[in-house]
């Protein structure tokens, strides 16, 4: 049995398949989502819809979600028409961050199927701790608040939730000290957020993978913008012995014979 970590799918489910392929994710095993699996790429309803379904899979939301909770209506009713749907918010998801992607396809569910996955969401954490093999991993999409672990979204306060899901230590704009990150030690965080391959000294030319510094662990492979299909892809994180797998663009081309 292993724990496995991914983050920041944005909606690329063929390529998330083929990576759980890869290292023969099964039954027995276990796996955490860090949040954005929706909005960029085509298919991120489909991939909430399967971790809702799959025992084995936990998800944590992270700021794509909790934009779409935001402006989705609480009813599961939709419009066809995106131009109906007004709001700051509204415009920011759908047409600055890719929700018009996820939008389209939400609307193809049943009413049903919306309103199951709207109180799914709901009751997801934005961040957790598990210990596996001695150590504490802290898992979140980015930032963290100790004493909100575990807790569903609806109960969190939407200040505090915005916190978690957005500022980052590696974002100037958003920014979270990693003296924060650091001062937790023994715990290990692992996030995502920001794509790893953004950072550090041989950043943009460096192989598809992680990014540490400190006791923190980026694995945002960069999945929301496929443009480099070498250097961009899903990394899948092993918590057991912090091992690190990969499915780049370009890997998943080739699987396909593309």
């Amino acid at each position: 049995m292993a724990t496995y970590v991914i983050s920041d799918l944005h909606g690329q489910y063929g390529l998330f398949m083929k990576l759980l392929e890869k290292v023969n994710f099964s039954g027995a095993d276990k796996l955490y989502m860090l949040g954005d699996a929706i909005d960029r790429g085509p298919d991120g309803i489909r991939i909430l819809r399967y971790v809702m379904k799959t025992h084995n899979m936990y998800f944590l939301l992270g700021n794509h979600e909790t934009m779409m909770l935001n402006v989705v209506s609480s009813n599961g009713d939709v419009t066809p028409n995106l131009g109906e749907i007004q709001g700051r918010r509204a415009l920011n998801w759908l047409f600055q961050n890719g929700g018009d992607k996820t939008y389209h396809k939400y609307r193809l569910l049943r009413k049903k199927e919306r309103k199951e996955l709207l109180k799914w969401l709901n009751s997801c954490a934005v961040s957790t701790k598990v210990d596996v093999n001695g150590n504490t991993f802290f898992l979140t999409h980015t930032a963290f608040v100790k004493e909100v672990t575990d807790l569903p979204y609806k109960e969190i306060d939407p200040d505090v939730a915005r916190y978690i899901v957005w500022y980052s230590p590696f974002r100037e704009d958003i920014f979270k000290s990693i003296d924060d990150y650091a001062a937790c030690k023994p715990w290990i965080f692992v996030i995502g957020h920001v794509p790893a391959c953004y950072l550090g000294e041989d950043k943009g030319k460096r192989p598809l993978s992680s990014y540490r510094e400190e006791n923190v662990i980026d694995i945002d492979g960069g999945c929301a913008e496929p443009d480099n299909r070498e250097l961009k892809g899903a990394i899948l994180f092993r918590l057991d012995d912090q091992k690190e797998f990969t499915m780049s663009f370009a890997e998943f081309d080739n699987v396909l014979g593309i």
